[in-house]
């Protein structure tokens, strides 16, 4: 049943690209090509019931508050290393691998802060994890 299914909408779908052909290849056609299927109505059921049941379920969105938690926490220890001195940021500077924390006195601070988010950005989940623990005092490893 699935596998047939899936066949019908592949099908679906590129009668609806060659269809469209023209106007996908110029950059003129907006729209989610199963948007415009016979089986849209189903579609939009199927993506709402997903949504509900899957994306707003209270693990998954824990987990999403816990990762903006632990970015922000990364990313405010690290913007305040590379833009102030003091005794925390010092140490917190030092948490910087050399290619990030090269930073010379006449870079502006746009350039600063684009370094620091693009280590973070950089990183792993499980890494970002466990620096945060280790800035928040949860880990000392």
């Amino acid at each position: 049943m699935r596998a047939f299914a899936i066949n019908k909408l592949i099908t679906e779908a590129s009668n609806i690209f060659l269809k469209h052909e023209e106007d996908i290849l110029s950059g003129y056609f907006d729209k989610d090509l199963l948007s415009l299927s016979i089986y849209a109505n189903h579609l939009e059921k199927i993506k709402n019931k997903t949504t509900e049941a899957v994306f707003q379920h209270p693990d998954v969105v824990s987990i999403q508050i816990a990762g903006y938690e632990v970015l922000g926490k990364l990313f405010a220890e690290f913007v305040n290393a590379v833009l102030h001195n003091s005794k925390k940021g010092n140490l917190v500077y030092h948490m910087l691998p050399k290619e990030y924390n090269n930073l010379n006195s006449d870079e502006d601070t746009y350039n600063k802060i684009l370094r620091v988010t693009d280590y973070i950005s950089g990183m792993t989940d499980s890494y970002a994890t466990s620096l945060f623990q280790q800035f928040s005092g949860i880990s000392l490893g």
